[in-house]
């Protein structure tokens, strides 16, 4: 037999297989309705000033054909952990469906939509945890007198 030949037979048999497991699956299985998947987003349509602001660049915080943002972080890394650990501790920020979301999760959308790359910031956190000296944030401390400033103004 030739090597086309014998790979039709084995087509054949695989095919007879399929039918036969078809047959005992409808035979002593009974058919349930398949759920609905994941129901498509509600999506609008812009308005006349949603499509002038992204035409003059004003809403180009997320480009067309990229997986990143165009916002980048500013200060140290530490700093970012500090902030983020923050209002992830305080339930500032939660799921949609008002459950909280895991810290890893939080942090990695965090690091994605300020384009910094921490690999080990569980490990940070800790060091920083464990300041003996000063355990006071000098950065979060900043955010509170910047903040005071502004109100006093």
């Amino acid at each position: 037999m030739d090597y086309f030949n014998i790979q039709f037979q084995i087509i054949e048999m695989l095919d007879d297989l399929f039918v036969h497991r078809l047959q005992f699956l409808n035979k002593y299985f009974t058919p349930k309705a398949i759920p609905p998947s994941n129901p498509t987003p509600d999506f609008s349509t812009p308005t006349t000033k949603e499509i002038s602001s992204y035409l003059s660049g004003q809403l180009s915080l997320f480009p067309r054909d990229s997986g990143f943002t165009n916002l980048k972080w500013n200060r140290d890394k530490i700093e970012f952990i500090e902030l983020f650990i923050c209002l992830h501790e305080c339930n500032a920020i939660i799921g949609t469906d008002n459950k909280p979301i895991t810290k890893k999760d939080y942090m990695s959308l965090a690091m994605w939509f300020l384009n910094i790359r921490i690999a080990h910031w569980h490990g940070s956190l800790s060091y920083g945890k464990d300041r003996k000296i000063k355990r006071e944030s000098e950065f979060l401390k900043e955010l509170v007198a910047t903040y005071n400033n502004m109100v006093n103004k």
